[in-house]
């Protein structure tokens, strides 16, 4: 083994706490996580050798906030766009990519890499490397916060209030699941087709939301989401501002 990659390794055991997935029972192997991360930034998995898969997750897997049709950046709202998620978490999710087509993180990777990067089919041990690396890419903790995204005792009154909202007449979690914070099913809310329904930890960071990246702020996105839900229901609530900064505050410490 390589002086750099029993380096990685070293590394990626001390500061990375894997996110484990559905029916994992073992932690991830700290060499196979480590090879993992330098695949993750080696532009050679692409048809062009320019990219990699931290040009649009960086190299701790977060999104850069971008909109793209393929490799292209496109301004936001782009109805052919597709917005970069987070991959903080991605072990923990039922389903991948926002047409919600690839049923295993394994194949979604595949698909990126192939499809969107345009590079050769991977083989089974740059997969599984690469699966073992996203695995350990877990969400950051907050303090106002359980385990399962319900408010901790010590959280602020809004925090507090922005939960009960949440699971209450705002409807979100009707769709965001506890403790994941998505669904696997794909929903229509009028965006221009059905769509994964994305999880929404650490949602305060990942803008802009929605598949095609169309509205830059998270208030925004709550606004238009409360209006899908209240039309479908027919409840003919409008949030006031005071329950949209109480949502949002939820939801910011996710």
């Amino acid at each position: 083994m390589s002086f750099t990659l029993r380096c990685l390794a070293v590394f990626v055991g001390l500061l990375v706490t894997p996110a484990m997935g559905a029916g994992d029972t073992a932690m991830p192997d700290p060499l196979l996580v480590a090879k993992g991360l330098q695949l993750f930034n080696d532009t050679s998995q692409s048809g062009g050798g320019n990219v990699s898969c931290a040009t649009c997750h960086f190299s701790t897997g977060h999104t850069n906030n971008k909109t793209y049709v393929g490799l292209d950046v496109v301004a936001d709202g782009d109805p052919n766009g597709r917005s970069t998620p987070t991959l903080w978490g991605a072990g923990e999710r039922s389903v991948y990519g926002w047409g919600g087509t690839a049923p295993t993180l394994e194949e979604s990777i595949r698909g990126i890499i192939v499809n969107r990067m345009k590079g050769a089919e991977p083989s089974k041990e740059t997969l599984s490397a690469l699966v073992a690396y996203v695995r350990s890419l877990s969400y950051p903790k907050n303090w106002q916060l359980n385990d399962d995204g319900t408010p901790a005792p010590t959280a602020t009154q809004s925090v507090k209030r922005g939960f009960d909202r949440f699971i209450g007449d705002g409807g979100c979690g009707t769709c965001h699941v506890l403790p994941g914070l998505d669904k696997s099913s794909r929903d229509d809310i009028g965006t221009g087709g059905r769509f994964k329904v994305p999880s929404l930890r650490a949602v305060a960071s990942t803008s802009p939301y929605f598949h095609d990246g169309r509205t830059a702020s998270l208030r925004d996105a709550v606004k238009l989401m409360w209006g899908v839900y209240a039309k479908k229901m027919d409840t003919g609530l409008v949030p006031t501002d005071a329950q949209l900064d109480d949502l949002v505050a939820y939801l910011s410490a996710l």
